[in-house]
């Protein structure tokens, strides 16, 4: 099954949020390892939007597009 834009932003932020957690991240630093995930989950993001620009299909486009905004307005 297919995910939507919001649940692929949400696995994007998780796994970057879990990354830098189990790095480093202390209880205490929380906002600063939601906003670093959120970065990197971005960061991702456009970089497959921008890497399959000239080859994905109209829909890709949209999806990885709608996969952006997701997480720009993403609160965990």
């Amino acid at each position: 099954m297919t995910q939507t834009p919001k649940e692929k932003a949400a696995e994007l932020f998780t796994h970057y949020h879990n990354l830098i957690q189990d790095i480093g991240g202390e209880l205490g630093q929380e906002i600063l390892v939601s906003i670093l995930a959120k970065e990197c989950a971005l960061f991702a993001a456009n970089q497959v939007l921008n890497q399959n620009y000239k080859i994905a299909s109209h829909h890709d486009y949209i999806y990885w597009e709608e996969v952006i905004h997701e997480l720009i307005d993403y609160e965990e």
